[in-house]
């Protein structure tokens, strides 16, 4: 069997509020849809909200192409602001063109400011696909970090909170 070709990256932001704030924000998965371009985020079979088995779909829409990445919480640990422990949730990608996983990390960074960490290891299916990005080298990865560090941007503002 031939080795699996992936998209990897990690996108970072330093962003001002309170860590639960923004894990809150960050794993309220329909509200991305405000700031992912051409995407919609939504929970369509009303499982479990904010918690390990909770299933959504983005459906990012250019055009005539229409790519759906459906995706389940596998892990999720809460932001202890007290003992500073981070938060994370694990997904899983469940569709039939992107597989793979992703985790975000949320951790105080001091002075008020929160450190995001949002990596993501993608599987392209079907193989033929995965070898066309392959072929793009680290420029999907580098991509796909910039895309998501500018997700990270447009939602500053919602990030930040109230006061």
């Amino acid at each position: 069997m031939a080795p699996r070709e992936t998209v990897d990256f990690t996108a970072t932001a330093l962003v001002p509020g309170r860590v639960r704030h923004v894990f809150d924000v960050l794993t309220d998965w329909p509200r991305q849809t405000a700031w992912v371009p051409a995407t919609v985020v939504a929970r369509p079979d009303g499982g479990p909200f904010a918690a390990v088995g909770e299933r959504f779909v983005a459906t990012t829409t250019l055009g005539p192409f229409v790519l759906v990445d459906a995706m389940e919480v596998v892990s999720r640990v809460e932001p202890d602001p007290v003992t500073g422990v981070a938060g994370r949730v694990g997904v899983v990608k469940t569709g039939d063109v992107l597989g793979g996983d992703v985790e975000i990390v949320v951790a105080p960074a001091g002075s008020g400011l929160v450190r995001v960490e949002w990596t993501e290891r993608i599987v392209v299916r079907p193989r033929w696909l995965a070898r066309l990005a392959a072929l793009g080298g680290p420029l999907p990865g580098f991509a796909g970090r910039t895309a998501f560090e500018a997700v990270l941007r447009a939602a500053a503002d919602d990030l930040r909170g109230p006061s």
